[in-house]
């Protein structure tokens, strides 16, 4: 039979790893802003592509965390105390990382879940636990998403891209202005009976779209080199290259069907277009607003 210390333990074991980084009863203010971080964490990004130390220092003390309650459950009280050791002295140490978010740690509740594992004090472990629990989470809600987007998402504007109608290198604001006229003047073409020019433009929309996929190896490097499926199959495939061939087929016979034309002219702006946008777009977006609004130079 299984006891109820056992049964206690197992329950303080999952409380402790799934809600020390999660919190559904915490919500977002009304005037909630996703602010710049910090400028001190600029320092623990500097290198572009290497781990940064702020993740490193996270996952230290995470690891740490989850480590008393896997010991409390074999009842290992020995290593608990010195992980609860450890799990201290590591978030003592991220809390003197960045200035500006010493406030976010409570180092009064944890000096105190570390003297509750030498007191080997179960009820007190699980009310601190809950304590550090909400402080983590409300801080990770508050900032986790400024971070990816300031350190995480390279800048659109340092991106360069040949554009093979002009034969010349545009920014990618640029470029992709010219690729989105190239692909309303299609419709407007079709809608005017004007297949002739529909197909020109159908070309034109169809080169930069090519052109448009180096872009993706510029930020996803690693997945460029390593994935059987390149990133560039998500929104720029071979789907949508046979798309268009559908339309510019349709087109050659001089007398262009509507239902072919919307269906696969509305799948590649469903597809290619939309999709994209919807994960890319905030991320830039937010970006922007923070360089013209704070003067943040680009990473």
């Amino acid at each position: 039979m299984v006891s109820t210390r056992k049964i206690q333990l197992k329950k303080i074991t999952i409380f402790g790893l799934v809600l020390f980084l999660t919190s559904p009863t915490t919500s977002f203010s009304a005037d909630f802003l996703v602010s710049p971080p910090p400028k001190s964490m600029d320092k623990y990004y500097s290198y572009p592509g290497m781990p940064s130390e702020w993740i490193l220092q996270m996952q230290k003390l995470n690891n740490a965390f989850s480590a008393l309650f896997f010991n409390i459950e074999r009842n290992r009280w020995d290593l608990a105390e010195k992980k609860a050791v450890l799990f201290f002295k590591s978030y003592e140490k991220a809390s003197k990382m960045v200035p500006d978010w010493e406030k976010e740690f409570d180092l009064k509740s944890a000096i105190k879940l570390k003297e509750s594992f030498e007191k080997k004090d179960l009820k007190i472990v699980k009310a601190l636990t809950k304590t550090l629990q909400e402080t983590c989470s409300n801080c990770h809600l508050k900032n986790s998403s400024s971070v990816w987007i300031r350190y995480h998402w390279p800048s659109t504007e340092t991106i360069k891209i040949f554009d093979p109608i002009e034969d010349k290198e545009f920014n990618y604001p640029v470029y992709m202005k010219k690729l989105s006229e190239s692909l309303a003047m299609i419709s407007v073409n079709f809608e005017e009976k004007n297949f002739q020019q529909a197909w020109r433009t159908l070309n034109i929309f169809t080169k930069r779209f090519t052109s448009l996929r180096s872009i993706c190896s510029k930020c996803h490097v690693s997945e460029w080199i390593k994935s059987s499926v390149s990133v560039k199959d998500f929104f720029l495939g071979e789907d949508i290259i046979y798309s268009l061939e559908k339309i510019k087929k349709d087109f050659a016979t001089g007398e262009p069907s509507e239902k072919i034309f919307r269906k696969n002219i509305n799948y590649i702006y469903n597809r290619s277009c939309k999709m994209c946008h919807l994960i890319h777009q905030p991320a830039a977006f937010i970006q922007k607003t923070w360089k013209q609004k704070f003067k943040i130079s680009d990473k």
